[in-house]
């Protein structure tokens, strides 16, 4: 059975099309866009995606994860898109003033704490980022971390097990101390209901709240995605 994220590569995520549409809509994705850097790519499923919307851009996937890279570099024969490692807490210099544009999709969510993050996607200097996460549009971080009983292979230090939200006006703080505006902050609601996994396993679903018809959780939690996109100033 594929996982989810091998599923992408045969059938994208709503949210992958629509966040790729807000980019054309924006023009930051145009004819003009030439190189742009995948942070957190995975196996490089929403690559994918995006070269097929656009073959005339070069896609640069990194990650922390080796395995994740290799099983990349073998589902991705397209010359348009490569990968390479990268720890983003760690030195960006080698990757400063080649990027047309920064994306991170379902990744920022992962760590504890956004600044050192984001102060690296600026230091690799696009002219912007452009990002899907989990945020709240007040001054709180809620930190979220899911242990899965049915599943004892994840362990508590496993960041893929974090769903962690963060505060829509720090972030808005942070871009600007490092050169950035944040031009877009739309809340993502899937546009079809995704039906609850059985016996409260981890997957996304949705239900109809006051916030949207559908409102997605996992499991107990709600997950609260936005499009957040900076540019440089």
């Amino acid at each position: 059975m594929k996982n989810s994220e091998e599923r992408q590569f045969y059938k994208p995520y709503d949210s992958t099309i629509s966040f790729y549409n807000l980019l054309i809509q924006l023009n930051l994705i145009n004819k003009k866009t030439r190189n742009v850097i995948d942070i957190g790519t995975g196996i490089g499923a929403n690559l994918k995606y995006f070269s097929s919307r656009s073959k005339h851009i070069n896609f640069l996937g990194t990650d922390y994860n080796q395995n994740a890279l290799s099983q990349a570099i073998k589902k991705n024969k397209n010359p348009k898109i490569n990968f390479k490692k990268l720890n983003i807490l760690k030195s960006v210099k080698s990757f400063k003033d080649k990027f047309d544009g920064l994306t991170c999709i379902h990744t920022l969510c992962c760590f504890k704490n956004q600044d050192e993050v984001i102060k690296n996607f600026c230091k690799i200097n696009p002219k912007w980022i452009a990002i899907n996460s989990l945020f709240y549009e007040g001054p709180l971080d809620v930190l979220i971390h899911i242990r899965d009983h049915s599943n004892l292979k994840i362990k508590d230090n496993n960041p893929n097990s974090d769903f962690n939200i963060f505060s829509l006006p720090k972030t808005i703080e942070i871009f600007k101390k490092n050169g950035y505006k944040i031009i877009k902050k739309h809340p993502y609601f899937p546009k079809k209901k995704l039906t609850k996994p059985k016996k409260g396993a981890r997957g996304s679903y949705t239900m109809k709240t006051d916030l949207s018809l559908n409102t997605t959780f996992s499991g107990p939690v709600h997950l609260p995605w936005y499009f957040v996109v900076a540019i440089k100033k």
